[in-house]
């Protein structure tokens, strides 16, 4: 059996304990394939990375273990019953044991020059790989949402080149840099494909791309698409088609775990609702249009989110109409199989010596890199052309 390694940064939080069990579990027979887009028979033929081969570790920065991880999980989802977790010890020991100590900018300050992080975290990914006799590694970002990264100074510019980049890590310490940022060029520099499934920066501005394409590797982002984004970019095609003018598209979503508490910050959530809103505004390109998206951390949800939208639209003769939907989803639950799907995809990118952006991939983001597409079906679409 072939074995991928799967490297989690956050990976003691719900989506990445969630995704390590449930592929676990599916592997022994416990759990069935619902929500694995993989699973599909579009993808039988393709030969993907069977999930029972993955060997997991990761960073975290919670100094925490593993098993309060899954208890905390188990609070926070109901996903992971004791009985579950006591027939998956073994693999969970390990999955443990390579859980590395991650990196984080405290109180809105480095505590190292960024040349010496993308070093540990590289020396961190490179050993999992030779100590597990890994054929190939998938690095994903599953970690809380950093801020918008356009007030850093310099990077922009620099973040045109992979020299640019490899300037600004040396340079004046490369501090103030996102950890996303460092975490991808660890990973492209040791070789490995990179998902970025949160809002941050991460391999998103253009010298990463370059860099990715230097060390051979694919990459795909960003800020995985679970819920009320994959509900408008499924919906609002209708309308387009059907001619019907959206004079407003308003949501809310209320949240209540980690990703929620971070959101309070309003650095944070200004790159979240942005990313929600440019993908309505792709697909109903009319200035005219008020949308707004609103993000409230509600505790008491836990890992639940509701997100709740009204629509006004013109018809004929100027009749003016309304739709409303409610979403209601565990997140961990709507993001764990799609992480597994990413891991396989980007596992076979490499197998096949792919490197740069998989756009082929856009339909499980907010915001996908190597493409301007949001309509789902469009980009379903574009994943099946790849196929074939």
């Amino acid at each position: 059996m072939q074995r991928t390694g799967v490297w989690f940064i956050g990976a003691h939080g719900c989506v990445a304990t969630c995704a390590a069990v449930g592929a676990m579990a599916f592997a022994r027979g416990l759990l069935g394939g619902t929500g694995m887009v993989s699973e599909h028979s579009d993808f039988a033929a393709l030969g993907l990375a069977p999930v029972g081969g993955f060997i997991f570790g990761g960073h975290e920065v919670a100094k925490t273990g593993l098993g309060p991880a899954l208890k905390k999980t188990q609070e926070s989802t109901g996903l992971l019953p004791d009985e579950l977790i006591l027939r998956l010890a073994k693999p969970l020991d390990l999955f443990g044991r390579e859980v590395k100590r991650g990196y984080a900018v405290s109180g809105g300050r480095a505590r190292s020059n960024a040349a010496s992080v993308v070093g540990r975290l590289r020396r961190d990914i490179e050993s999992f790989r030779r100590r597990n006799r890994l054929e190939r590694v998938v690095v994903v970002n599953v970690a809380s949402a950093e801020p918008a990264w356009e007030g850093i100074p310099g990077l922009a510019e620099a973040g045109r080149t992979a020299d640019g980049i490899r300037r600004i890590v040396r340079g004046r310490g490369g501090r103030g840099l996102p950890p996303s940022m460092l975490y991808a060029i660890a990973a492209m520099e040791s070789g490995c494909a990179y998902i970025n499934f949160t809002s941050s920066l991460g391999a998103s501005l253009p010298g990463m791309d370059e860099l990715a394409r230097e060390h051979g590797v694919p990459h795909a982002g960003r800020d995985g698409k679970t819920g009320e984004t994959l509900v408008k970019t499924a919906l609002a095609p209708m309308f387009t088609a059907r001619r019907l003018r959206v004079l407003s598209w308003e949501g809310h979503n209320l949240l209540g775990n980690s990703d929620g508490a971070t959101l309070r910050d309003e650095r944070v959530k200004r790159a979240k609702t942005a990313n929600k809103d440019a993908a309505l505004r792709s697909i109903i390109r009319d200035d005219a249009m008020h949308s707004a998206v609103r993000i409230d951390y509600v505790p008491s949800l836990a890992d639940w989110k509701t997100a709740w939208d009204f629509i006004h639209f013109e018809g004929f003769l100027g009749a003016r109409m309304a739709m409303q939907f409610i979403w209601q989803g565990c997140d961990s639950a709507l993001a764990a199989p799609l992480v597994l799907d990413l891991v396989r995809f980007a596992d076979l990118a490499l197998r096949r010596g792919e490197s740069g952006p998989m756009p082929h991939l856009a339909c499980f983001f907010k915001d996908p890199v190597g493409t301007d597409v949001h309509d789902f079906q469009a980009q379903y679409g574009m994943l099946r052309a790849y196929v074939r």
